[in-house]
């Protein structure tokens, strides 16, 4: 059972998604692509809406503006419908899709690609290049953003994450006799640095326009929450039911923050904006 505290049914990522700290993250990222200047804009992996809500906010002309939300997720797209409203409503296309099919979920090419968070989770980042580029129109913009990647822990946060990881796993066990199991199922999801992006952008017809390391601090708050989220448990502690894992994870950050009396975490955040060759 999760923990009364537990407010969390769907293990979705629309709590972490919300926080202040994050809104500020991808707002940054949105105003370092100018997204709000373009007529035809996707955001893919929307979720629940957050980003595209903030593109909304940036939009400096409503005229024959078309913002192309796609996740794979039904309930997701339900979730931002709903809290979208009537806000707008009209200039947001709903597409469920895969990000990998992007060229057989929007059929015109468009000015600009938002991708917030999630590039680390595509196992064949070349390919889904492949398909962003032969999305957008030549010099369209691709905008996208990782805290996951080769360089996203300074070293004065190893400590934590050692910490929280301990507490977590001693829950785990003395609490509910589990630890996490490695299986099939199991992705090594290979992090790339900040070069490394870049290189593969040139190498599939992008050039970066943009490209930087922002130092955040990460607050107890975003921890909690992205214990939450079902991709997460599943990739820290593989094979383990979500709810254990939830509430161990959730438990085991306090707990660090506490053994450590800090206020947050330092964590480097990689923002990209490339550039469609002609």
């Amino acid at each position: 059972m999760a923990e009364p505290n537990q407010t969390v049914t769907d293990y979705s990522f629309t709590r972490f998604a919300n926080l202040d700290f994050y809104r500020q993250v991808n707002a940054r990222l949105l105003d370092l692509a100018d997204v709000g200047k373009n007529q035809r804009i996707i955001d893919l992996g929307c979720g629940t809406g957050a980003v595209t809500r903030l593109m909304l906010e940036r939009l400096t002309s409503a005229r024959q503006t078309v913002i192309y939300a796609i996740d794979h997720s039904a309930a997701a797209i339900r979730q931002a419908i709903t809290e979208l409203g009537d806000r707008k409503a009209a200039m947001v296309k709903f597409v469920q899709a895969e990000v990998e099919n992007l060229r057989t979920a929007v059929r015109e090419q468009v000015d600009s690609i938002v991708y917030c968070n999630s590039i680390h989770y595509v196992p064949d980042k070349g390919k889904l290049l492949d398909e962003v580029r032969d999305s957008l129109r030549p010099g369209g913009t691709l905008a996208f953003n990782t805290t996951f990647f080769d360089g996203s822990n300074p070293p004065e946060s190893e400590a934590f994450y050692r910490r929280w990881m301990m507490r977590s796993l001693r829950i785990l066990s003395k609490e509910y006799g589990l630890r996490p199991t490695r299986t099939d199922k199991t992705e090594a999801r290979r992090q790339l640095s900040a070069e490394g992006y870049a290189a593969l952008l040139n190498e599939h017809g992008f050039g970066v326009k943009k490209a930087e390391v922002v130092l955040v601090e990460f607050p107890l708050e975003g921890y909690i929450d992205i214990s939450t989220f079902k991709d997460f448990i599943e990739g820290t502690l593989p094979g383990v039911p979500l709810d254990r894992g939830s509430a161990a994870l959730q438990r085991g950050a306090r707990q660090a923050f506490e053994d450590l009396k800090i206020s947050f975490v330092p964590r480097n955040w990689l923002n990209v904006v490339a550039i469609r060759a002609a």
